[in-house]
């Protein structure tokens, strides 16, 4: 089962190989965001990623909008969708609404294939010299 920490560590490297600037724990204010990924190293985020393995999904919520109304940024929720599905649900018919068609939600086993794949494609491609 992956920790908090390893579904980080995979959203930066795949955000690195699609050839962002990744970082962990981005400050937003006197908050910070789990992973975001970024076009240049001065922009904003491009995407915003909150990932969720326990604790408060009211709170992730909460970030992920105001990266939304703040620099337009496409949030994502990452965790067990079936373990916050539903107060999920709760929350984006209620004082989360603005997100509810922007938000996406990736399961930690999507989360966990796609690195997998990237990072074949990766080595694939160093092993033929095409990066």
């Amino acid at each position: 089962m992956p920790t908090h920490g390893d579904l980080q560590r995979m959203l930066v490297e795949i955000g690195q190989i699609q050839k962002f600037v990744a970082e962990p724990e981005f400050r937003m204010g006197t908050q910070k965001l789990d992973v975001v990924w970024r076009k240049m190293v001065l922009s904003v985020p491009t995407y915003a990623f909150e990932v969720q393995v326990g604790g408060d999904v009211f709170h992730a919520l909460g970030k992920l909008k105001h990266a939304h109304d703040l620099w337009n940024s496409r949030v994502f929720l990452v965790g067990h969708s079936d373990q916050f599905d539903v107060k999920a649900e709760q929350l984006l018919a209620g004082p989360f609404h603005e997100i509810k068609t922007e938000l996406k939600i990736i399961d930690v086993s999507d989360l966990n294939r796609l690195h997998e794949l990237k990072r074949e494609v990766r080595e694939t491609e160093e092993k033929l010299y095409l990066v």
